[in-house]
């Protein structure tokens, strides 16, 4: 009997895989070890850098908190506020609750804060400052033992505030030995717009708060300030400003044309602009300036929606309590029977709305108009709307809409051209043309010689829809009621 012999390539393969999966076991085994180990490196190193900070006084978390010795001041500081700040609104489920928080929480001291070390030394340290000039010398790494007390801070008590002729107007948190100096340094320096810049004016409140000390010190003097100083860096008016117009819609070049002061006029201006382009409508071009708070705030969303269209709802928002606050004003004094008032809160309204000044663009082009010799003033918005070519007919018609002007067709023609009379139009002697200008409003039967021009409108009166038997029956029975009343009352005084 032959002896099986397996021949060594059969033999090999086995082998050779069995060879592959032991060495990839091993393998993963050593990265499981190197991994761990060097995990356990990591955290022993962590530990090894970890030291422990305290937090006490006006902040809003106490405790002690564990760092890293490479971490400075200001960033534990933040990092500690940002996380329990974080865990607090979690908590927060009214309007009330969030009101409440940011009164208490929103706002730390940054200045006056003191570094309490082991060894015993103390350091006074200055986050704003760091915050400003980026020195370190302000914020300092942390050592183990660390404690970091900050002062009591109320912003609306320990503050002083700078504005005027300074590059930033601000407010700051007051230490002892603040001067001068230290509010203009913390404004961003003197504004070298302005010229001549020697005094500043700062103001301060007796104790009780009902007296008011102001006195004028050299500018550059280290005059010392108190809590609450408030100062102005006094200078002369600011002409070199950046005075500019705002061209919107059919012109050129439209956007913000820079002006002088009290000097430019409208067709320089509209030069600037690149002139009109052919679509230009001037006779419904306006001009909007500031003549009250409503046009303000008008003007203000119209040249911010260039850039931040979001801006427009804001012209929503205060409209309906703008227009109400003005009427209350005109009816305080107001001698009006109350038929009168209807017409009159029309007008009013109108008198709101309509900002532009009465300027007529199509005379522009003449020399000796007053429109070309007009002069714009900083902040103007200029709006140039796109040339209509169409009459808009509506009303008692078939099919309201827009139609094209033809100086050879009457109103009547454009009330075919809409399909013609529906069945509850007064008719001929209830058709009213109103100018797309002034809005007048013109009979037709009475005013066929007013031609129809663009941007017209063609209004068709309809007739007022009868009333159900019930809704009279309804009346009747009202005033039956009052009347029911008052004999009532004439018999019982009888």
């Amino acid at each position: 009997m032959m002896n099986n012999i397996i021949p060594v390539s059969k033999l090999f393969k086995p082998i050779t895989i069995l060879f592959a999966i032991s060495f990839i076991f091993f393998n993963n085994l050593s990265a499981q070890f190197s991994s761990s180990e060097n995990s356990q490196n990591s955290i022993n190193a962590i530990a090894f850098n970890s030291i422990s900070i305290t937090i006490g006084g006006d902040f809003i978390v106490n405790g002690s908190f564990p760092s890293l010795n490479t971490e400075r001041l200001d960033q534990f500081v933040t990092r500690i506020y940002n996380e329990t700040k974080a865990t607090l609104l979690t908590a927060v489920r009214s309007e009330e609750g969030m009101v409440e928080f940011k009164k208490n929480f929103e706002k730390y001291a940054l200045r006056n804060i003191e570094l309490k070390r082991k060894d015993g030394s103390e350091l006074i340290i200055d986050l704003a400052m760091f915050r400003l000039t980026g020195n370190f010398e302000h914020n300092p790494y942390l050592k183990d033992g660390d404690v970091i007390v900050f002062p009591a801070y109320d912003d609306k008590v320990h503050f002083v505030s700078i504005d005027g002729a300074v590059n930033k107007p601000t407010e700051f948190q007051f230490v002892e030995g603040d001067n001068l100096q230290t509010a203009i340094f913390f404004a961003h320096g003197i504004n070298t717009a302005y010229t001549d810049i020697t005094k500043a004016e700062i103001t301060r409140l007796k104790n009780n708060g009902e007296t008011i000390e102001t006195v004028e010190v050299p500018v550059y003097e280290e005059y010392p300030l108190q809590v609450g100083d408030r100062i102005r860096v006094l200078y002369s008016e600011l002409n070199k400003q950046k005075y500019q117009v705002l061209v919107l819609g059919e012109v050129n070049r439209p956007g913000y044309i820079p002006i002088s002061k009290n000097s430019t006029t409208l067709k320089e201006v509209i030069e600037k602009a690149g002139g009109f382009t052919p679509n230009a409508s001037l006779k419904f071009s306006e001009l909007v300036r500031n003549y009250d708070s409503f046009n303000t705030l008008r003007k203000e969303i119209l040249a911010r929606s260039v850039t931040e269209q979001n801006l427009m709802d804001l012209e929503e928002t205060f409209r309906s309590n703008l227009i109400d606050l003005e009427l209350l004003r005109m009816y305080r004094t107001a001698n009006l029977q109350f038929r009168d008032t209807l017409y009159f809160k029309l007008d009013n309204q109108l008198r709101i709305f309509e900002s532009s000044v009465s300027v007529d663009f199509a005379e522009i082009n003449k020399p000796d108009s007053e429109t070309s010799k007009f002069i714009v003033n900083d902040g103007d918005v200029i709006i140039v709307p796109q040339k209509s070519e169409t009459v808009f007919v509506w009303g008692g018609v078939r099919e309201s809409g827009y139609y094209n002007v033809d100086g050879q067709k009457s109103v009547w023609d454009y009330i075919n051209d809409a399909g013609g009379y529906t069945d509850i139009a007064y008719g001929d002697d209830e058709v009213y043309l109103i100018k797309g200008k002034s809005r007048d409003w013109y009979l037709v039967e009475d005013h066929e010689e007013v031609p129809v021009e663009a941007g017209d409108y063609i209004y068709v009166k309809k007739e007022r829809p009868i009333q159900e038997f019930w809704w009279y029956l309804g009346v009747i029975g009202s005033i039956a009621g009052i009347l029911g009343g008052v004999a009532t009352l004439v018999l019982l005084f009888k």
